[in-house]
């Protein structure tokens, strides 16, 4: 869907939804919906919370105190991934939705991690819940902003993404590639961002702590298009894995030019331009044999759990193209999960929301979702008792789901011109 499209639906959904409480006697439940839709993020959350809501309101809505109620999504663009859109900008419309637009339940963003530990201190002056489904990946957010004071933050809910566990994911598939391919020798190449940066010590630190020798290191400003010479230099290191973490548009220049020079080294890690189903297009197949984060179960065709197919065939018939990945399934799912505690609590009264969304146990896309002490859904390796992510390798235009083993939708392949330099030198 081209971003025009997202501006306008999101335009209609605003507009059309000028409610109040007072409108939940009148026959609907308002929810806000926080996201940066000028930038992926966003544009994913907005899609699946959109599809879920047109779901649930075509099977007769939600039950409460007798009735079945129709939701009402209330769209706003925060721009907080925009550099120019300040913490104060951002969180005057996360709290416009609850004090202009009267919503009942705040589902979405904001995306970016810092303005999203800045949406928990709105979050706690008033009195609705709010659920966090694209980006704002940080530990920071139940670790430490969420422990430092349970009672004030307790409205607040994560369903999305933990860099913490994203890590303990990365391990797992790094300890497959040692164990299968004797692989142990690591490049980074990132970003130069702190982000990306502060990523890369997290990665560095938890490689050789499982036995990898990290060989080299690069980063490259945002607005680099040549990266031969970082390329180069993991030839002549000998690295087997190229690890990224980049945000860069320009990050198909990576792929493109690691393929052009036939670099012996698997590409794999963080980068948000690859997620892309168009990426391989963009690439023209350079992507070809790269293992990237999904983030997200279920976003490639799967069977995770009996919903995840239904959820991949529904969301492609609607919006014309795959689920892209961070904020598609978790906003889907979010929706369901509050149309589930709404029904166990009878009420929208947040002091017995709450309670529900605590003791919730849910077969959802991804696995089955709970929430641990801190409000965080709870990730693992096994989609019967938590919720699973998803590294998926381009394969001949498609994205391949290849870990957790759980999630798999095919097997791992190498690079030609790797396995025979992997041969020679091993």
């Amino acid at each position: 869907m081209k971003t025009q499209g997202v501006f306008l639906l999101g335009l209609i959904l605003l507009f059309s939804a000028a409610a109040s409480h007072a409108d939940v006697a009148g026959g609907v439940i308002v929810v806000g919906c926080p996201l940066p839709l000028t930038a992926s993020y966003g544009q994913n959350g907005m899609r699946g919370l959109t599809l879920a809501a047109e779901e649930i309101n075509e099977s007769g809505g939600v039950r409460i105190q007798g009735k079945k109620l129709p939701i009402q999504l209330v769209i706003l663009d925060t721009g907080d991934l925009n550099p120019t859109v300040s913490e104060a900008e951002a969180m005057e419309k996360v709290e416009s939705l609850i004090t202009g637009k009267k919503a009942d339940v705040l589902i979405g963003g904001p995306a970016r991690s810092e303005y999203g530990l800045a949406a928990m201190d709105v979050i706690a002056k008033h009195d609705v819940v709010h659920i966090v489904t694209t980006g704002c990946y940080t530990p920071k957010w139940n670790k430490v902003k969420y422990l430092s004071d349970p009672k004030k933050y307790r409205r607040s809910f994560r369903m999305s993404g933990n860099i913490a566990w994203y890590i303990e994911e990365m391990k797992g598939l790094l300890a497959m590639l040692k164990k299968q391919y004797g692989f142990k020798k690591m490049f980074i190449l990132i970003q130069d961002v702190l982000m990306c940066r502060d990523a890369a010590e997290i990665v560095r630190k938890v490689a050789i702590a499982d036995g990898w020798e990290v060989v080299g290191q690069e980063a490259a400003p945002t607005e680099t298009t040549d990266f031969r010479e970082a390329l180069k230099k993991c030839k002549k290191t000998g690295a087997q894995v190229l690890f990224l973490w980049t945000y860069s548009p320009n990050s198909a220049k990576i792929f493109e030019q690691w393929r052009r020079m036939e670099i012996p080294a698997l590409p794999m890690g963080f980068v948000e331009a690859a997620e892309d189903p168009a990426f391989w297009k963009r690439t023209k197949g350079s992507c070809a044999y790269s293992v990237i984060t999904l983030s997200e179960a279920g976003v490639t065709p799967s069977d995770v759990t009996r919903l995840s197919r239904d959820f991949y065939n529904a969301y492609e018939n609607r919006w014309g193209v795959p689920p892209r990945a961070t904020g598609s399934a978790a906003s889907y799912e979010a929706v369901y999960l509050l149309k589930d505690a709404i029904e166990r609590a009878d009420s929208l009264k947040p002091d017995k929301l709450v309670p529900a969304l605590e003791k919730t146990d849910l077969p959802v896309v991804r696995g089955r979702l709970r929430f641990d002490k801190t409000h965080q859904c709870v990730f693992g390796y096994n989609p019967t008792d938590s919720i699973l992510g998803n590294w998926a390798q381009w394969q001949d235009g498609k994205r391949v789901t290849i870990w957790p083993p759980a999630a798999k939708t095919g097997e791992l392949k190498m690079p030609p011109w790797l396995q025979w330099f992997w041969l020679k030198t091993r």
